[in-house]
């Protein structure tokens, strides 16, 4: 079985991108804002979540994202959380930390330097699958 991995983002374009880099190394599973990535995250458990901070229905700050962040950690301690995200203020970056996010990315990223994130935060036995 494939590793799960859950991306949340509002944007099609970098979700989209993302499914097709990641569909054949990873059960692939998408949501576009909290609901869904809290739908999402309870009936899959991903081993990894890639999530952007800035989610309906808050675009406009990162609670949101965080509040994901609280439950995938909360509920999953062992999953792994990559945060991609334009918010790269210490203050924010310090909160994802303190939340449990293994990984911290600043769009626009490159799609190498995703991969080399997902390959070091994840777990051992989820690398041969990589």
């Amino acid at each position: 079985m494939r590793p799960r991995i859950l991306i949340v983002d509002d944007d099609d374009a970098i979700t989209q991108q993302l499914f097709w880099t990641l569909c054949d190394e990873f059960e692939v599973l998408t949501a576009r804002d909290l609901p869904s990535a809290v739908r999402r995250a309870t009936v899959y458990e991903p081993q990894i979540s890639i999530l952007d901070l800035h989610l309906p229905p808050a675009l406009d700050s990162p609670k949101a994202g965080l509040l994901v962040l609280d439950y995938i950690k909360g509920r999953y301690p062992e999953s792994k959380v990559l945060i991609v995200s334009s918010d790269t203020n210490d203050e924010t970056r310090r909160t994802c930390e303190a939340k449990g996010a293994n990984c911290f990315l600043e769009k626009p990223f490159e799609i190498e330097n995703l991969l080399a994130a997902i390959h070091r935060i994840a777990p051992e036995a989820e690398l041969s699958a990589f």
